[in-house]
């Protein structure tokens, strides 16, 4: 079944700030049909992608001195394995929590939900690092990237899937359908000289996580900043697709085949649409209206009908903005919110 989104701007996971209270107004005032709550990398480190979903871990390791996480592979790890599994086995959700100082901006979401702030959204968005990009970020105690430790890999791709279960049961009491974005910048370096991953490891490693997602009655969604194996991406098993409409919306439309299939089987596109890194503030809803109308026109041209493109697209930012300011931040934001708000005045006309 196709989830109706038509062209509602949500965001991705990264604000700038350090106080999780100062990017819940931004996104309740320009998200707040689909609020997502903010990761606050700047804040402190364990908020980072790469950190925020580590604790549960057997084996890891934190140096406090360097900032930095890693897997002592060597120890004897017999007795935190089969804790883990067992706490897995029995789907222990509070066993995978995340506490707040990993993730402050999810309890003050949280604490902002309950006071009645997203009373009127229309779904709340979640988000956890997707299983490639936390492969290659965490390390053995010899340097070695995670993800080719079979057994060490497979503890965090279960990690991670539970701790989107755990958002999703913490978010449910509110009534509103819940997205989890998998963030997956690493996405870009699959099938590259500089990669030993296959495509086929990380199919099955996302499909295990949006499964997860799907049982726990979630909506799955990937966020891909850079180009990626489009066609690897649109045949998994995701609701939603998130890319960089504004760099990178030619690399996508190169596979038109599978995202007719995706889309009629009921798969939506988040457009990322109001470019992040290269944002300099002369950018306007129009122009970026223009942009999004040629790659929603050639997928009409390609067999997609019109009134599906737009009813399941959403709009996002092209990528996280945990490295901005403040201040640029808020005017991506509202740029996205002016676009979103013109689309959907016109579907409206024409399709309501």
């Amino acid at each position: 079944m196709a989830h109706i989104f038509n062209c509602l701007a949500t965001g991705i996971g990264s604000m700038p700030h350090l106080e999780p209270e100062d990017s819940l107004k931004l996104a309740f005032r320009y998200l707040h049909e689909a609020p997502a709550w903010p990761q606050l990398p700047q804040k402190n480190f364990r908020e980072k992608m790469d950190a925020q979903y580590n604790e549960s871990l057997p084996g890891l390791v934190l140096d406090d001195n360097v900032n930095k996480f890693s897997f002592n592979t060597d120890a004897d790890l017999t007795g935190e394995l089969e804790k883990f599994f067992t706490r897995y086995l029995e789907n222990d959700c509070e066993y995978f929590r995340m506490s707040e100082s990993y993730a402050s901006g999810f309890h003050a979401f949280l604490k902002a939900l309950n006071k009645g702030a997203a009373a009127n959204a229309l779904y709340l968005k979640g988000q956890i690092t997707g299983p490639l990009t936390a492969g290659t970020s965490l390390k053995d105690n010899s340097g070695i990237d995670i993800i080719h430790n079979e057994t060490f890999f497979d503890v965090l791709v279960k990690t991670l899937a539970m701790k989107a279960v755990w958002q999703i049961e913490k978010l449910k009491p509110f009534g509103k359908p819940v997205i989890i974005f998998m963030d997956e910048p690493s996405m870009e370096s699959l099938g590259s000289a500089f990669s030993a991953v296959s495509s086929e490891l990380v199919a099955e490693k996302i499909n295990e996580v949006a499964d997860a997602i799907h049982l726990a009655g979630g909506i799955a969604g990937i966020h891909c900043c850079g180009n990626a194996d489009w066609s690897m991406i649109f045949n998994a098993r995701i609701d939603i697709v998130n890319f960089d409409a504004f760099e990178y919306m030619e690399k996508v439309m190169l596979y038109p085949a599978d995202i007719r299939k995706f889309i009629g089987n009921g798969g939506a596109l988040a457009w990322g649409i109001v470019p992040t890194g290269s944002f300099n503030g002369s950018e306007t809803a129009e122009q970026l209206l223009r942009k999004l109308g040629t790659g929603m026109e050639y997928l009409e041209s390609e067999g997609i009908p019109r009134e599906n493109i737009l009813r399941q697209s959403l709009l996002t930012p092209a990528c996280g903005m945990g490295s901005l300011n403040p201040q640029k931040a808020e005017a991506i934001l509202k740029l996205l919110q002016q676009t979103s708000e013109i689309l959907r005045h016109r579907i409206s006309a024409d399709f309501l």
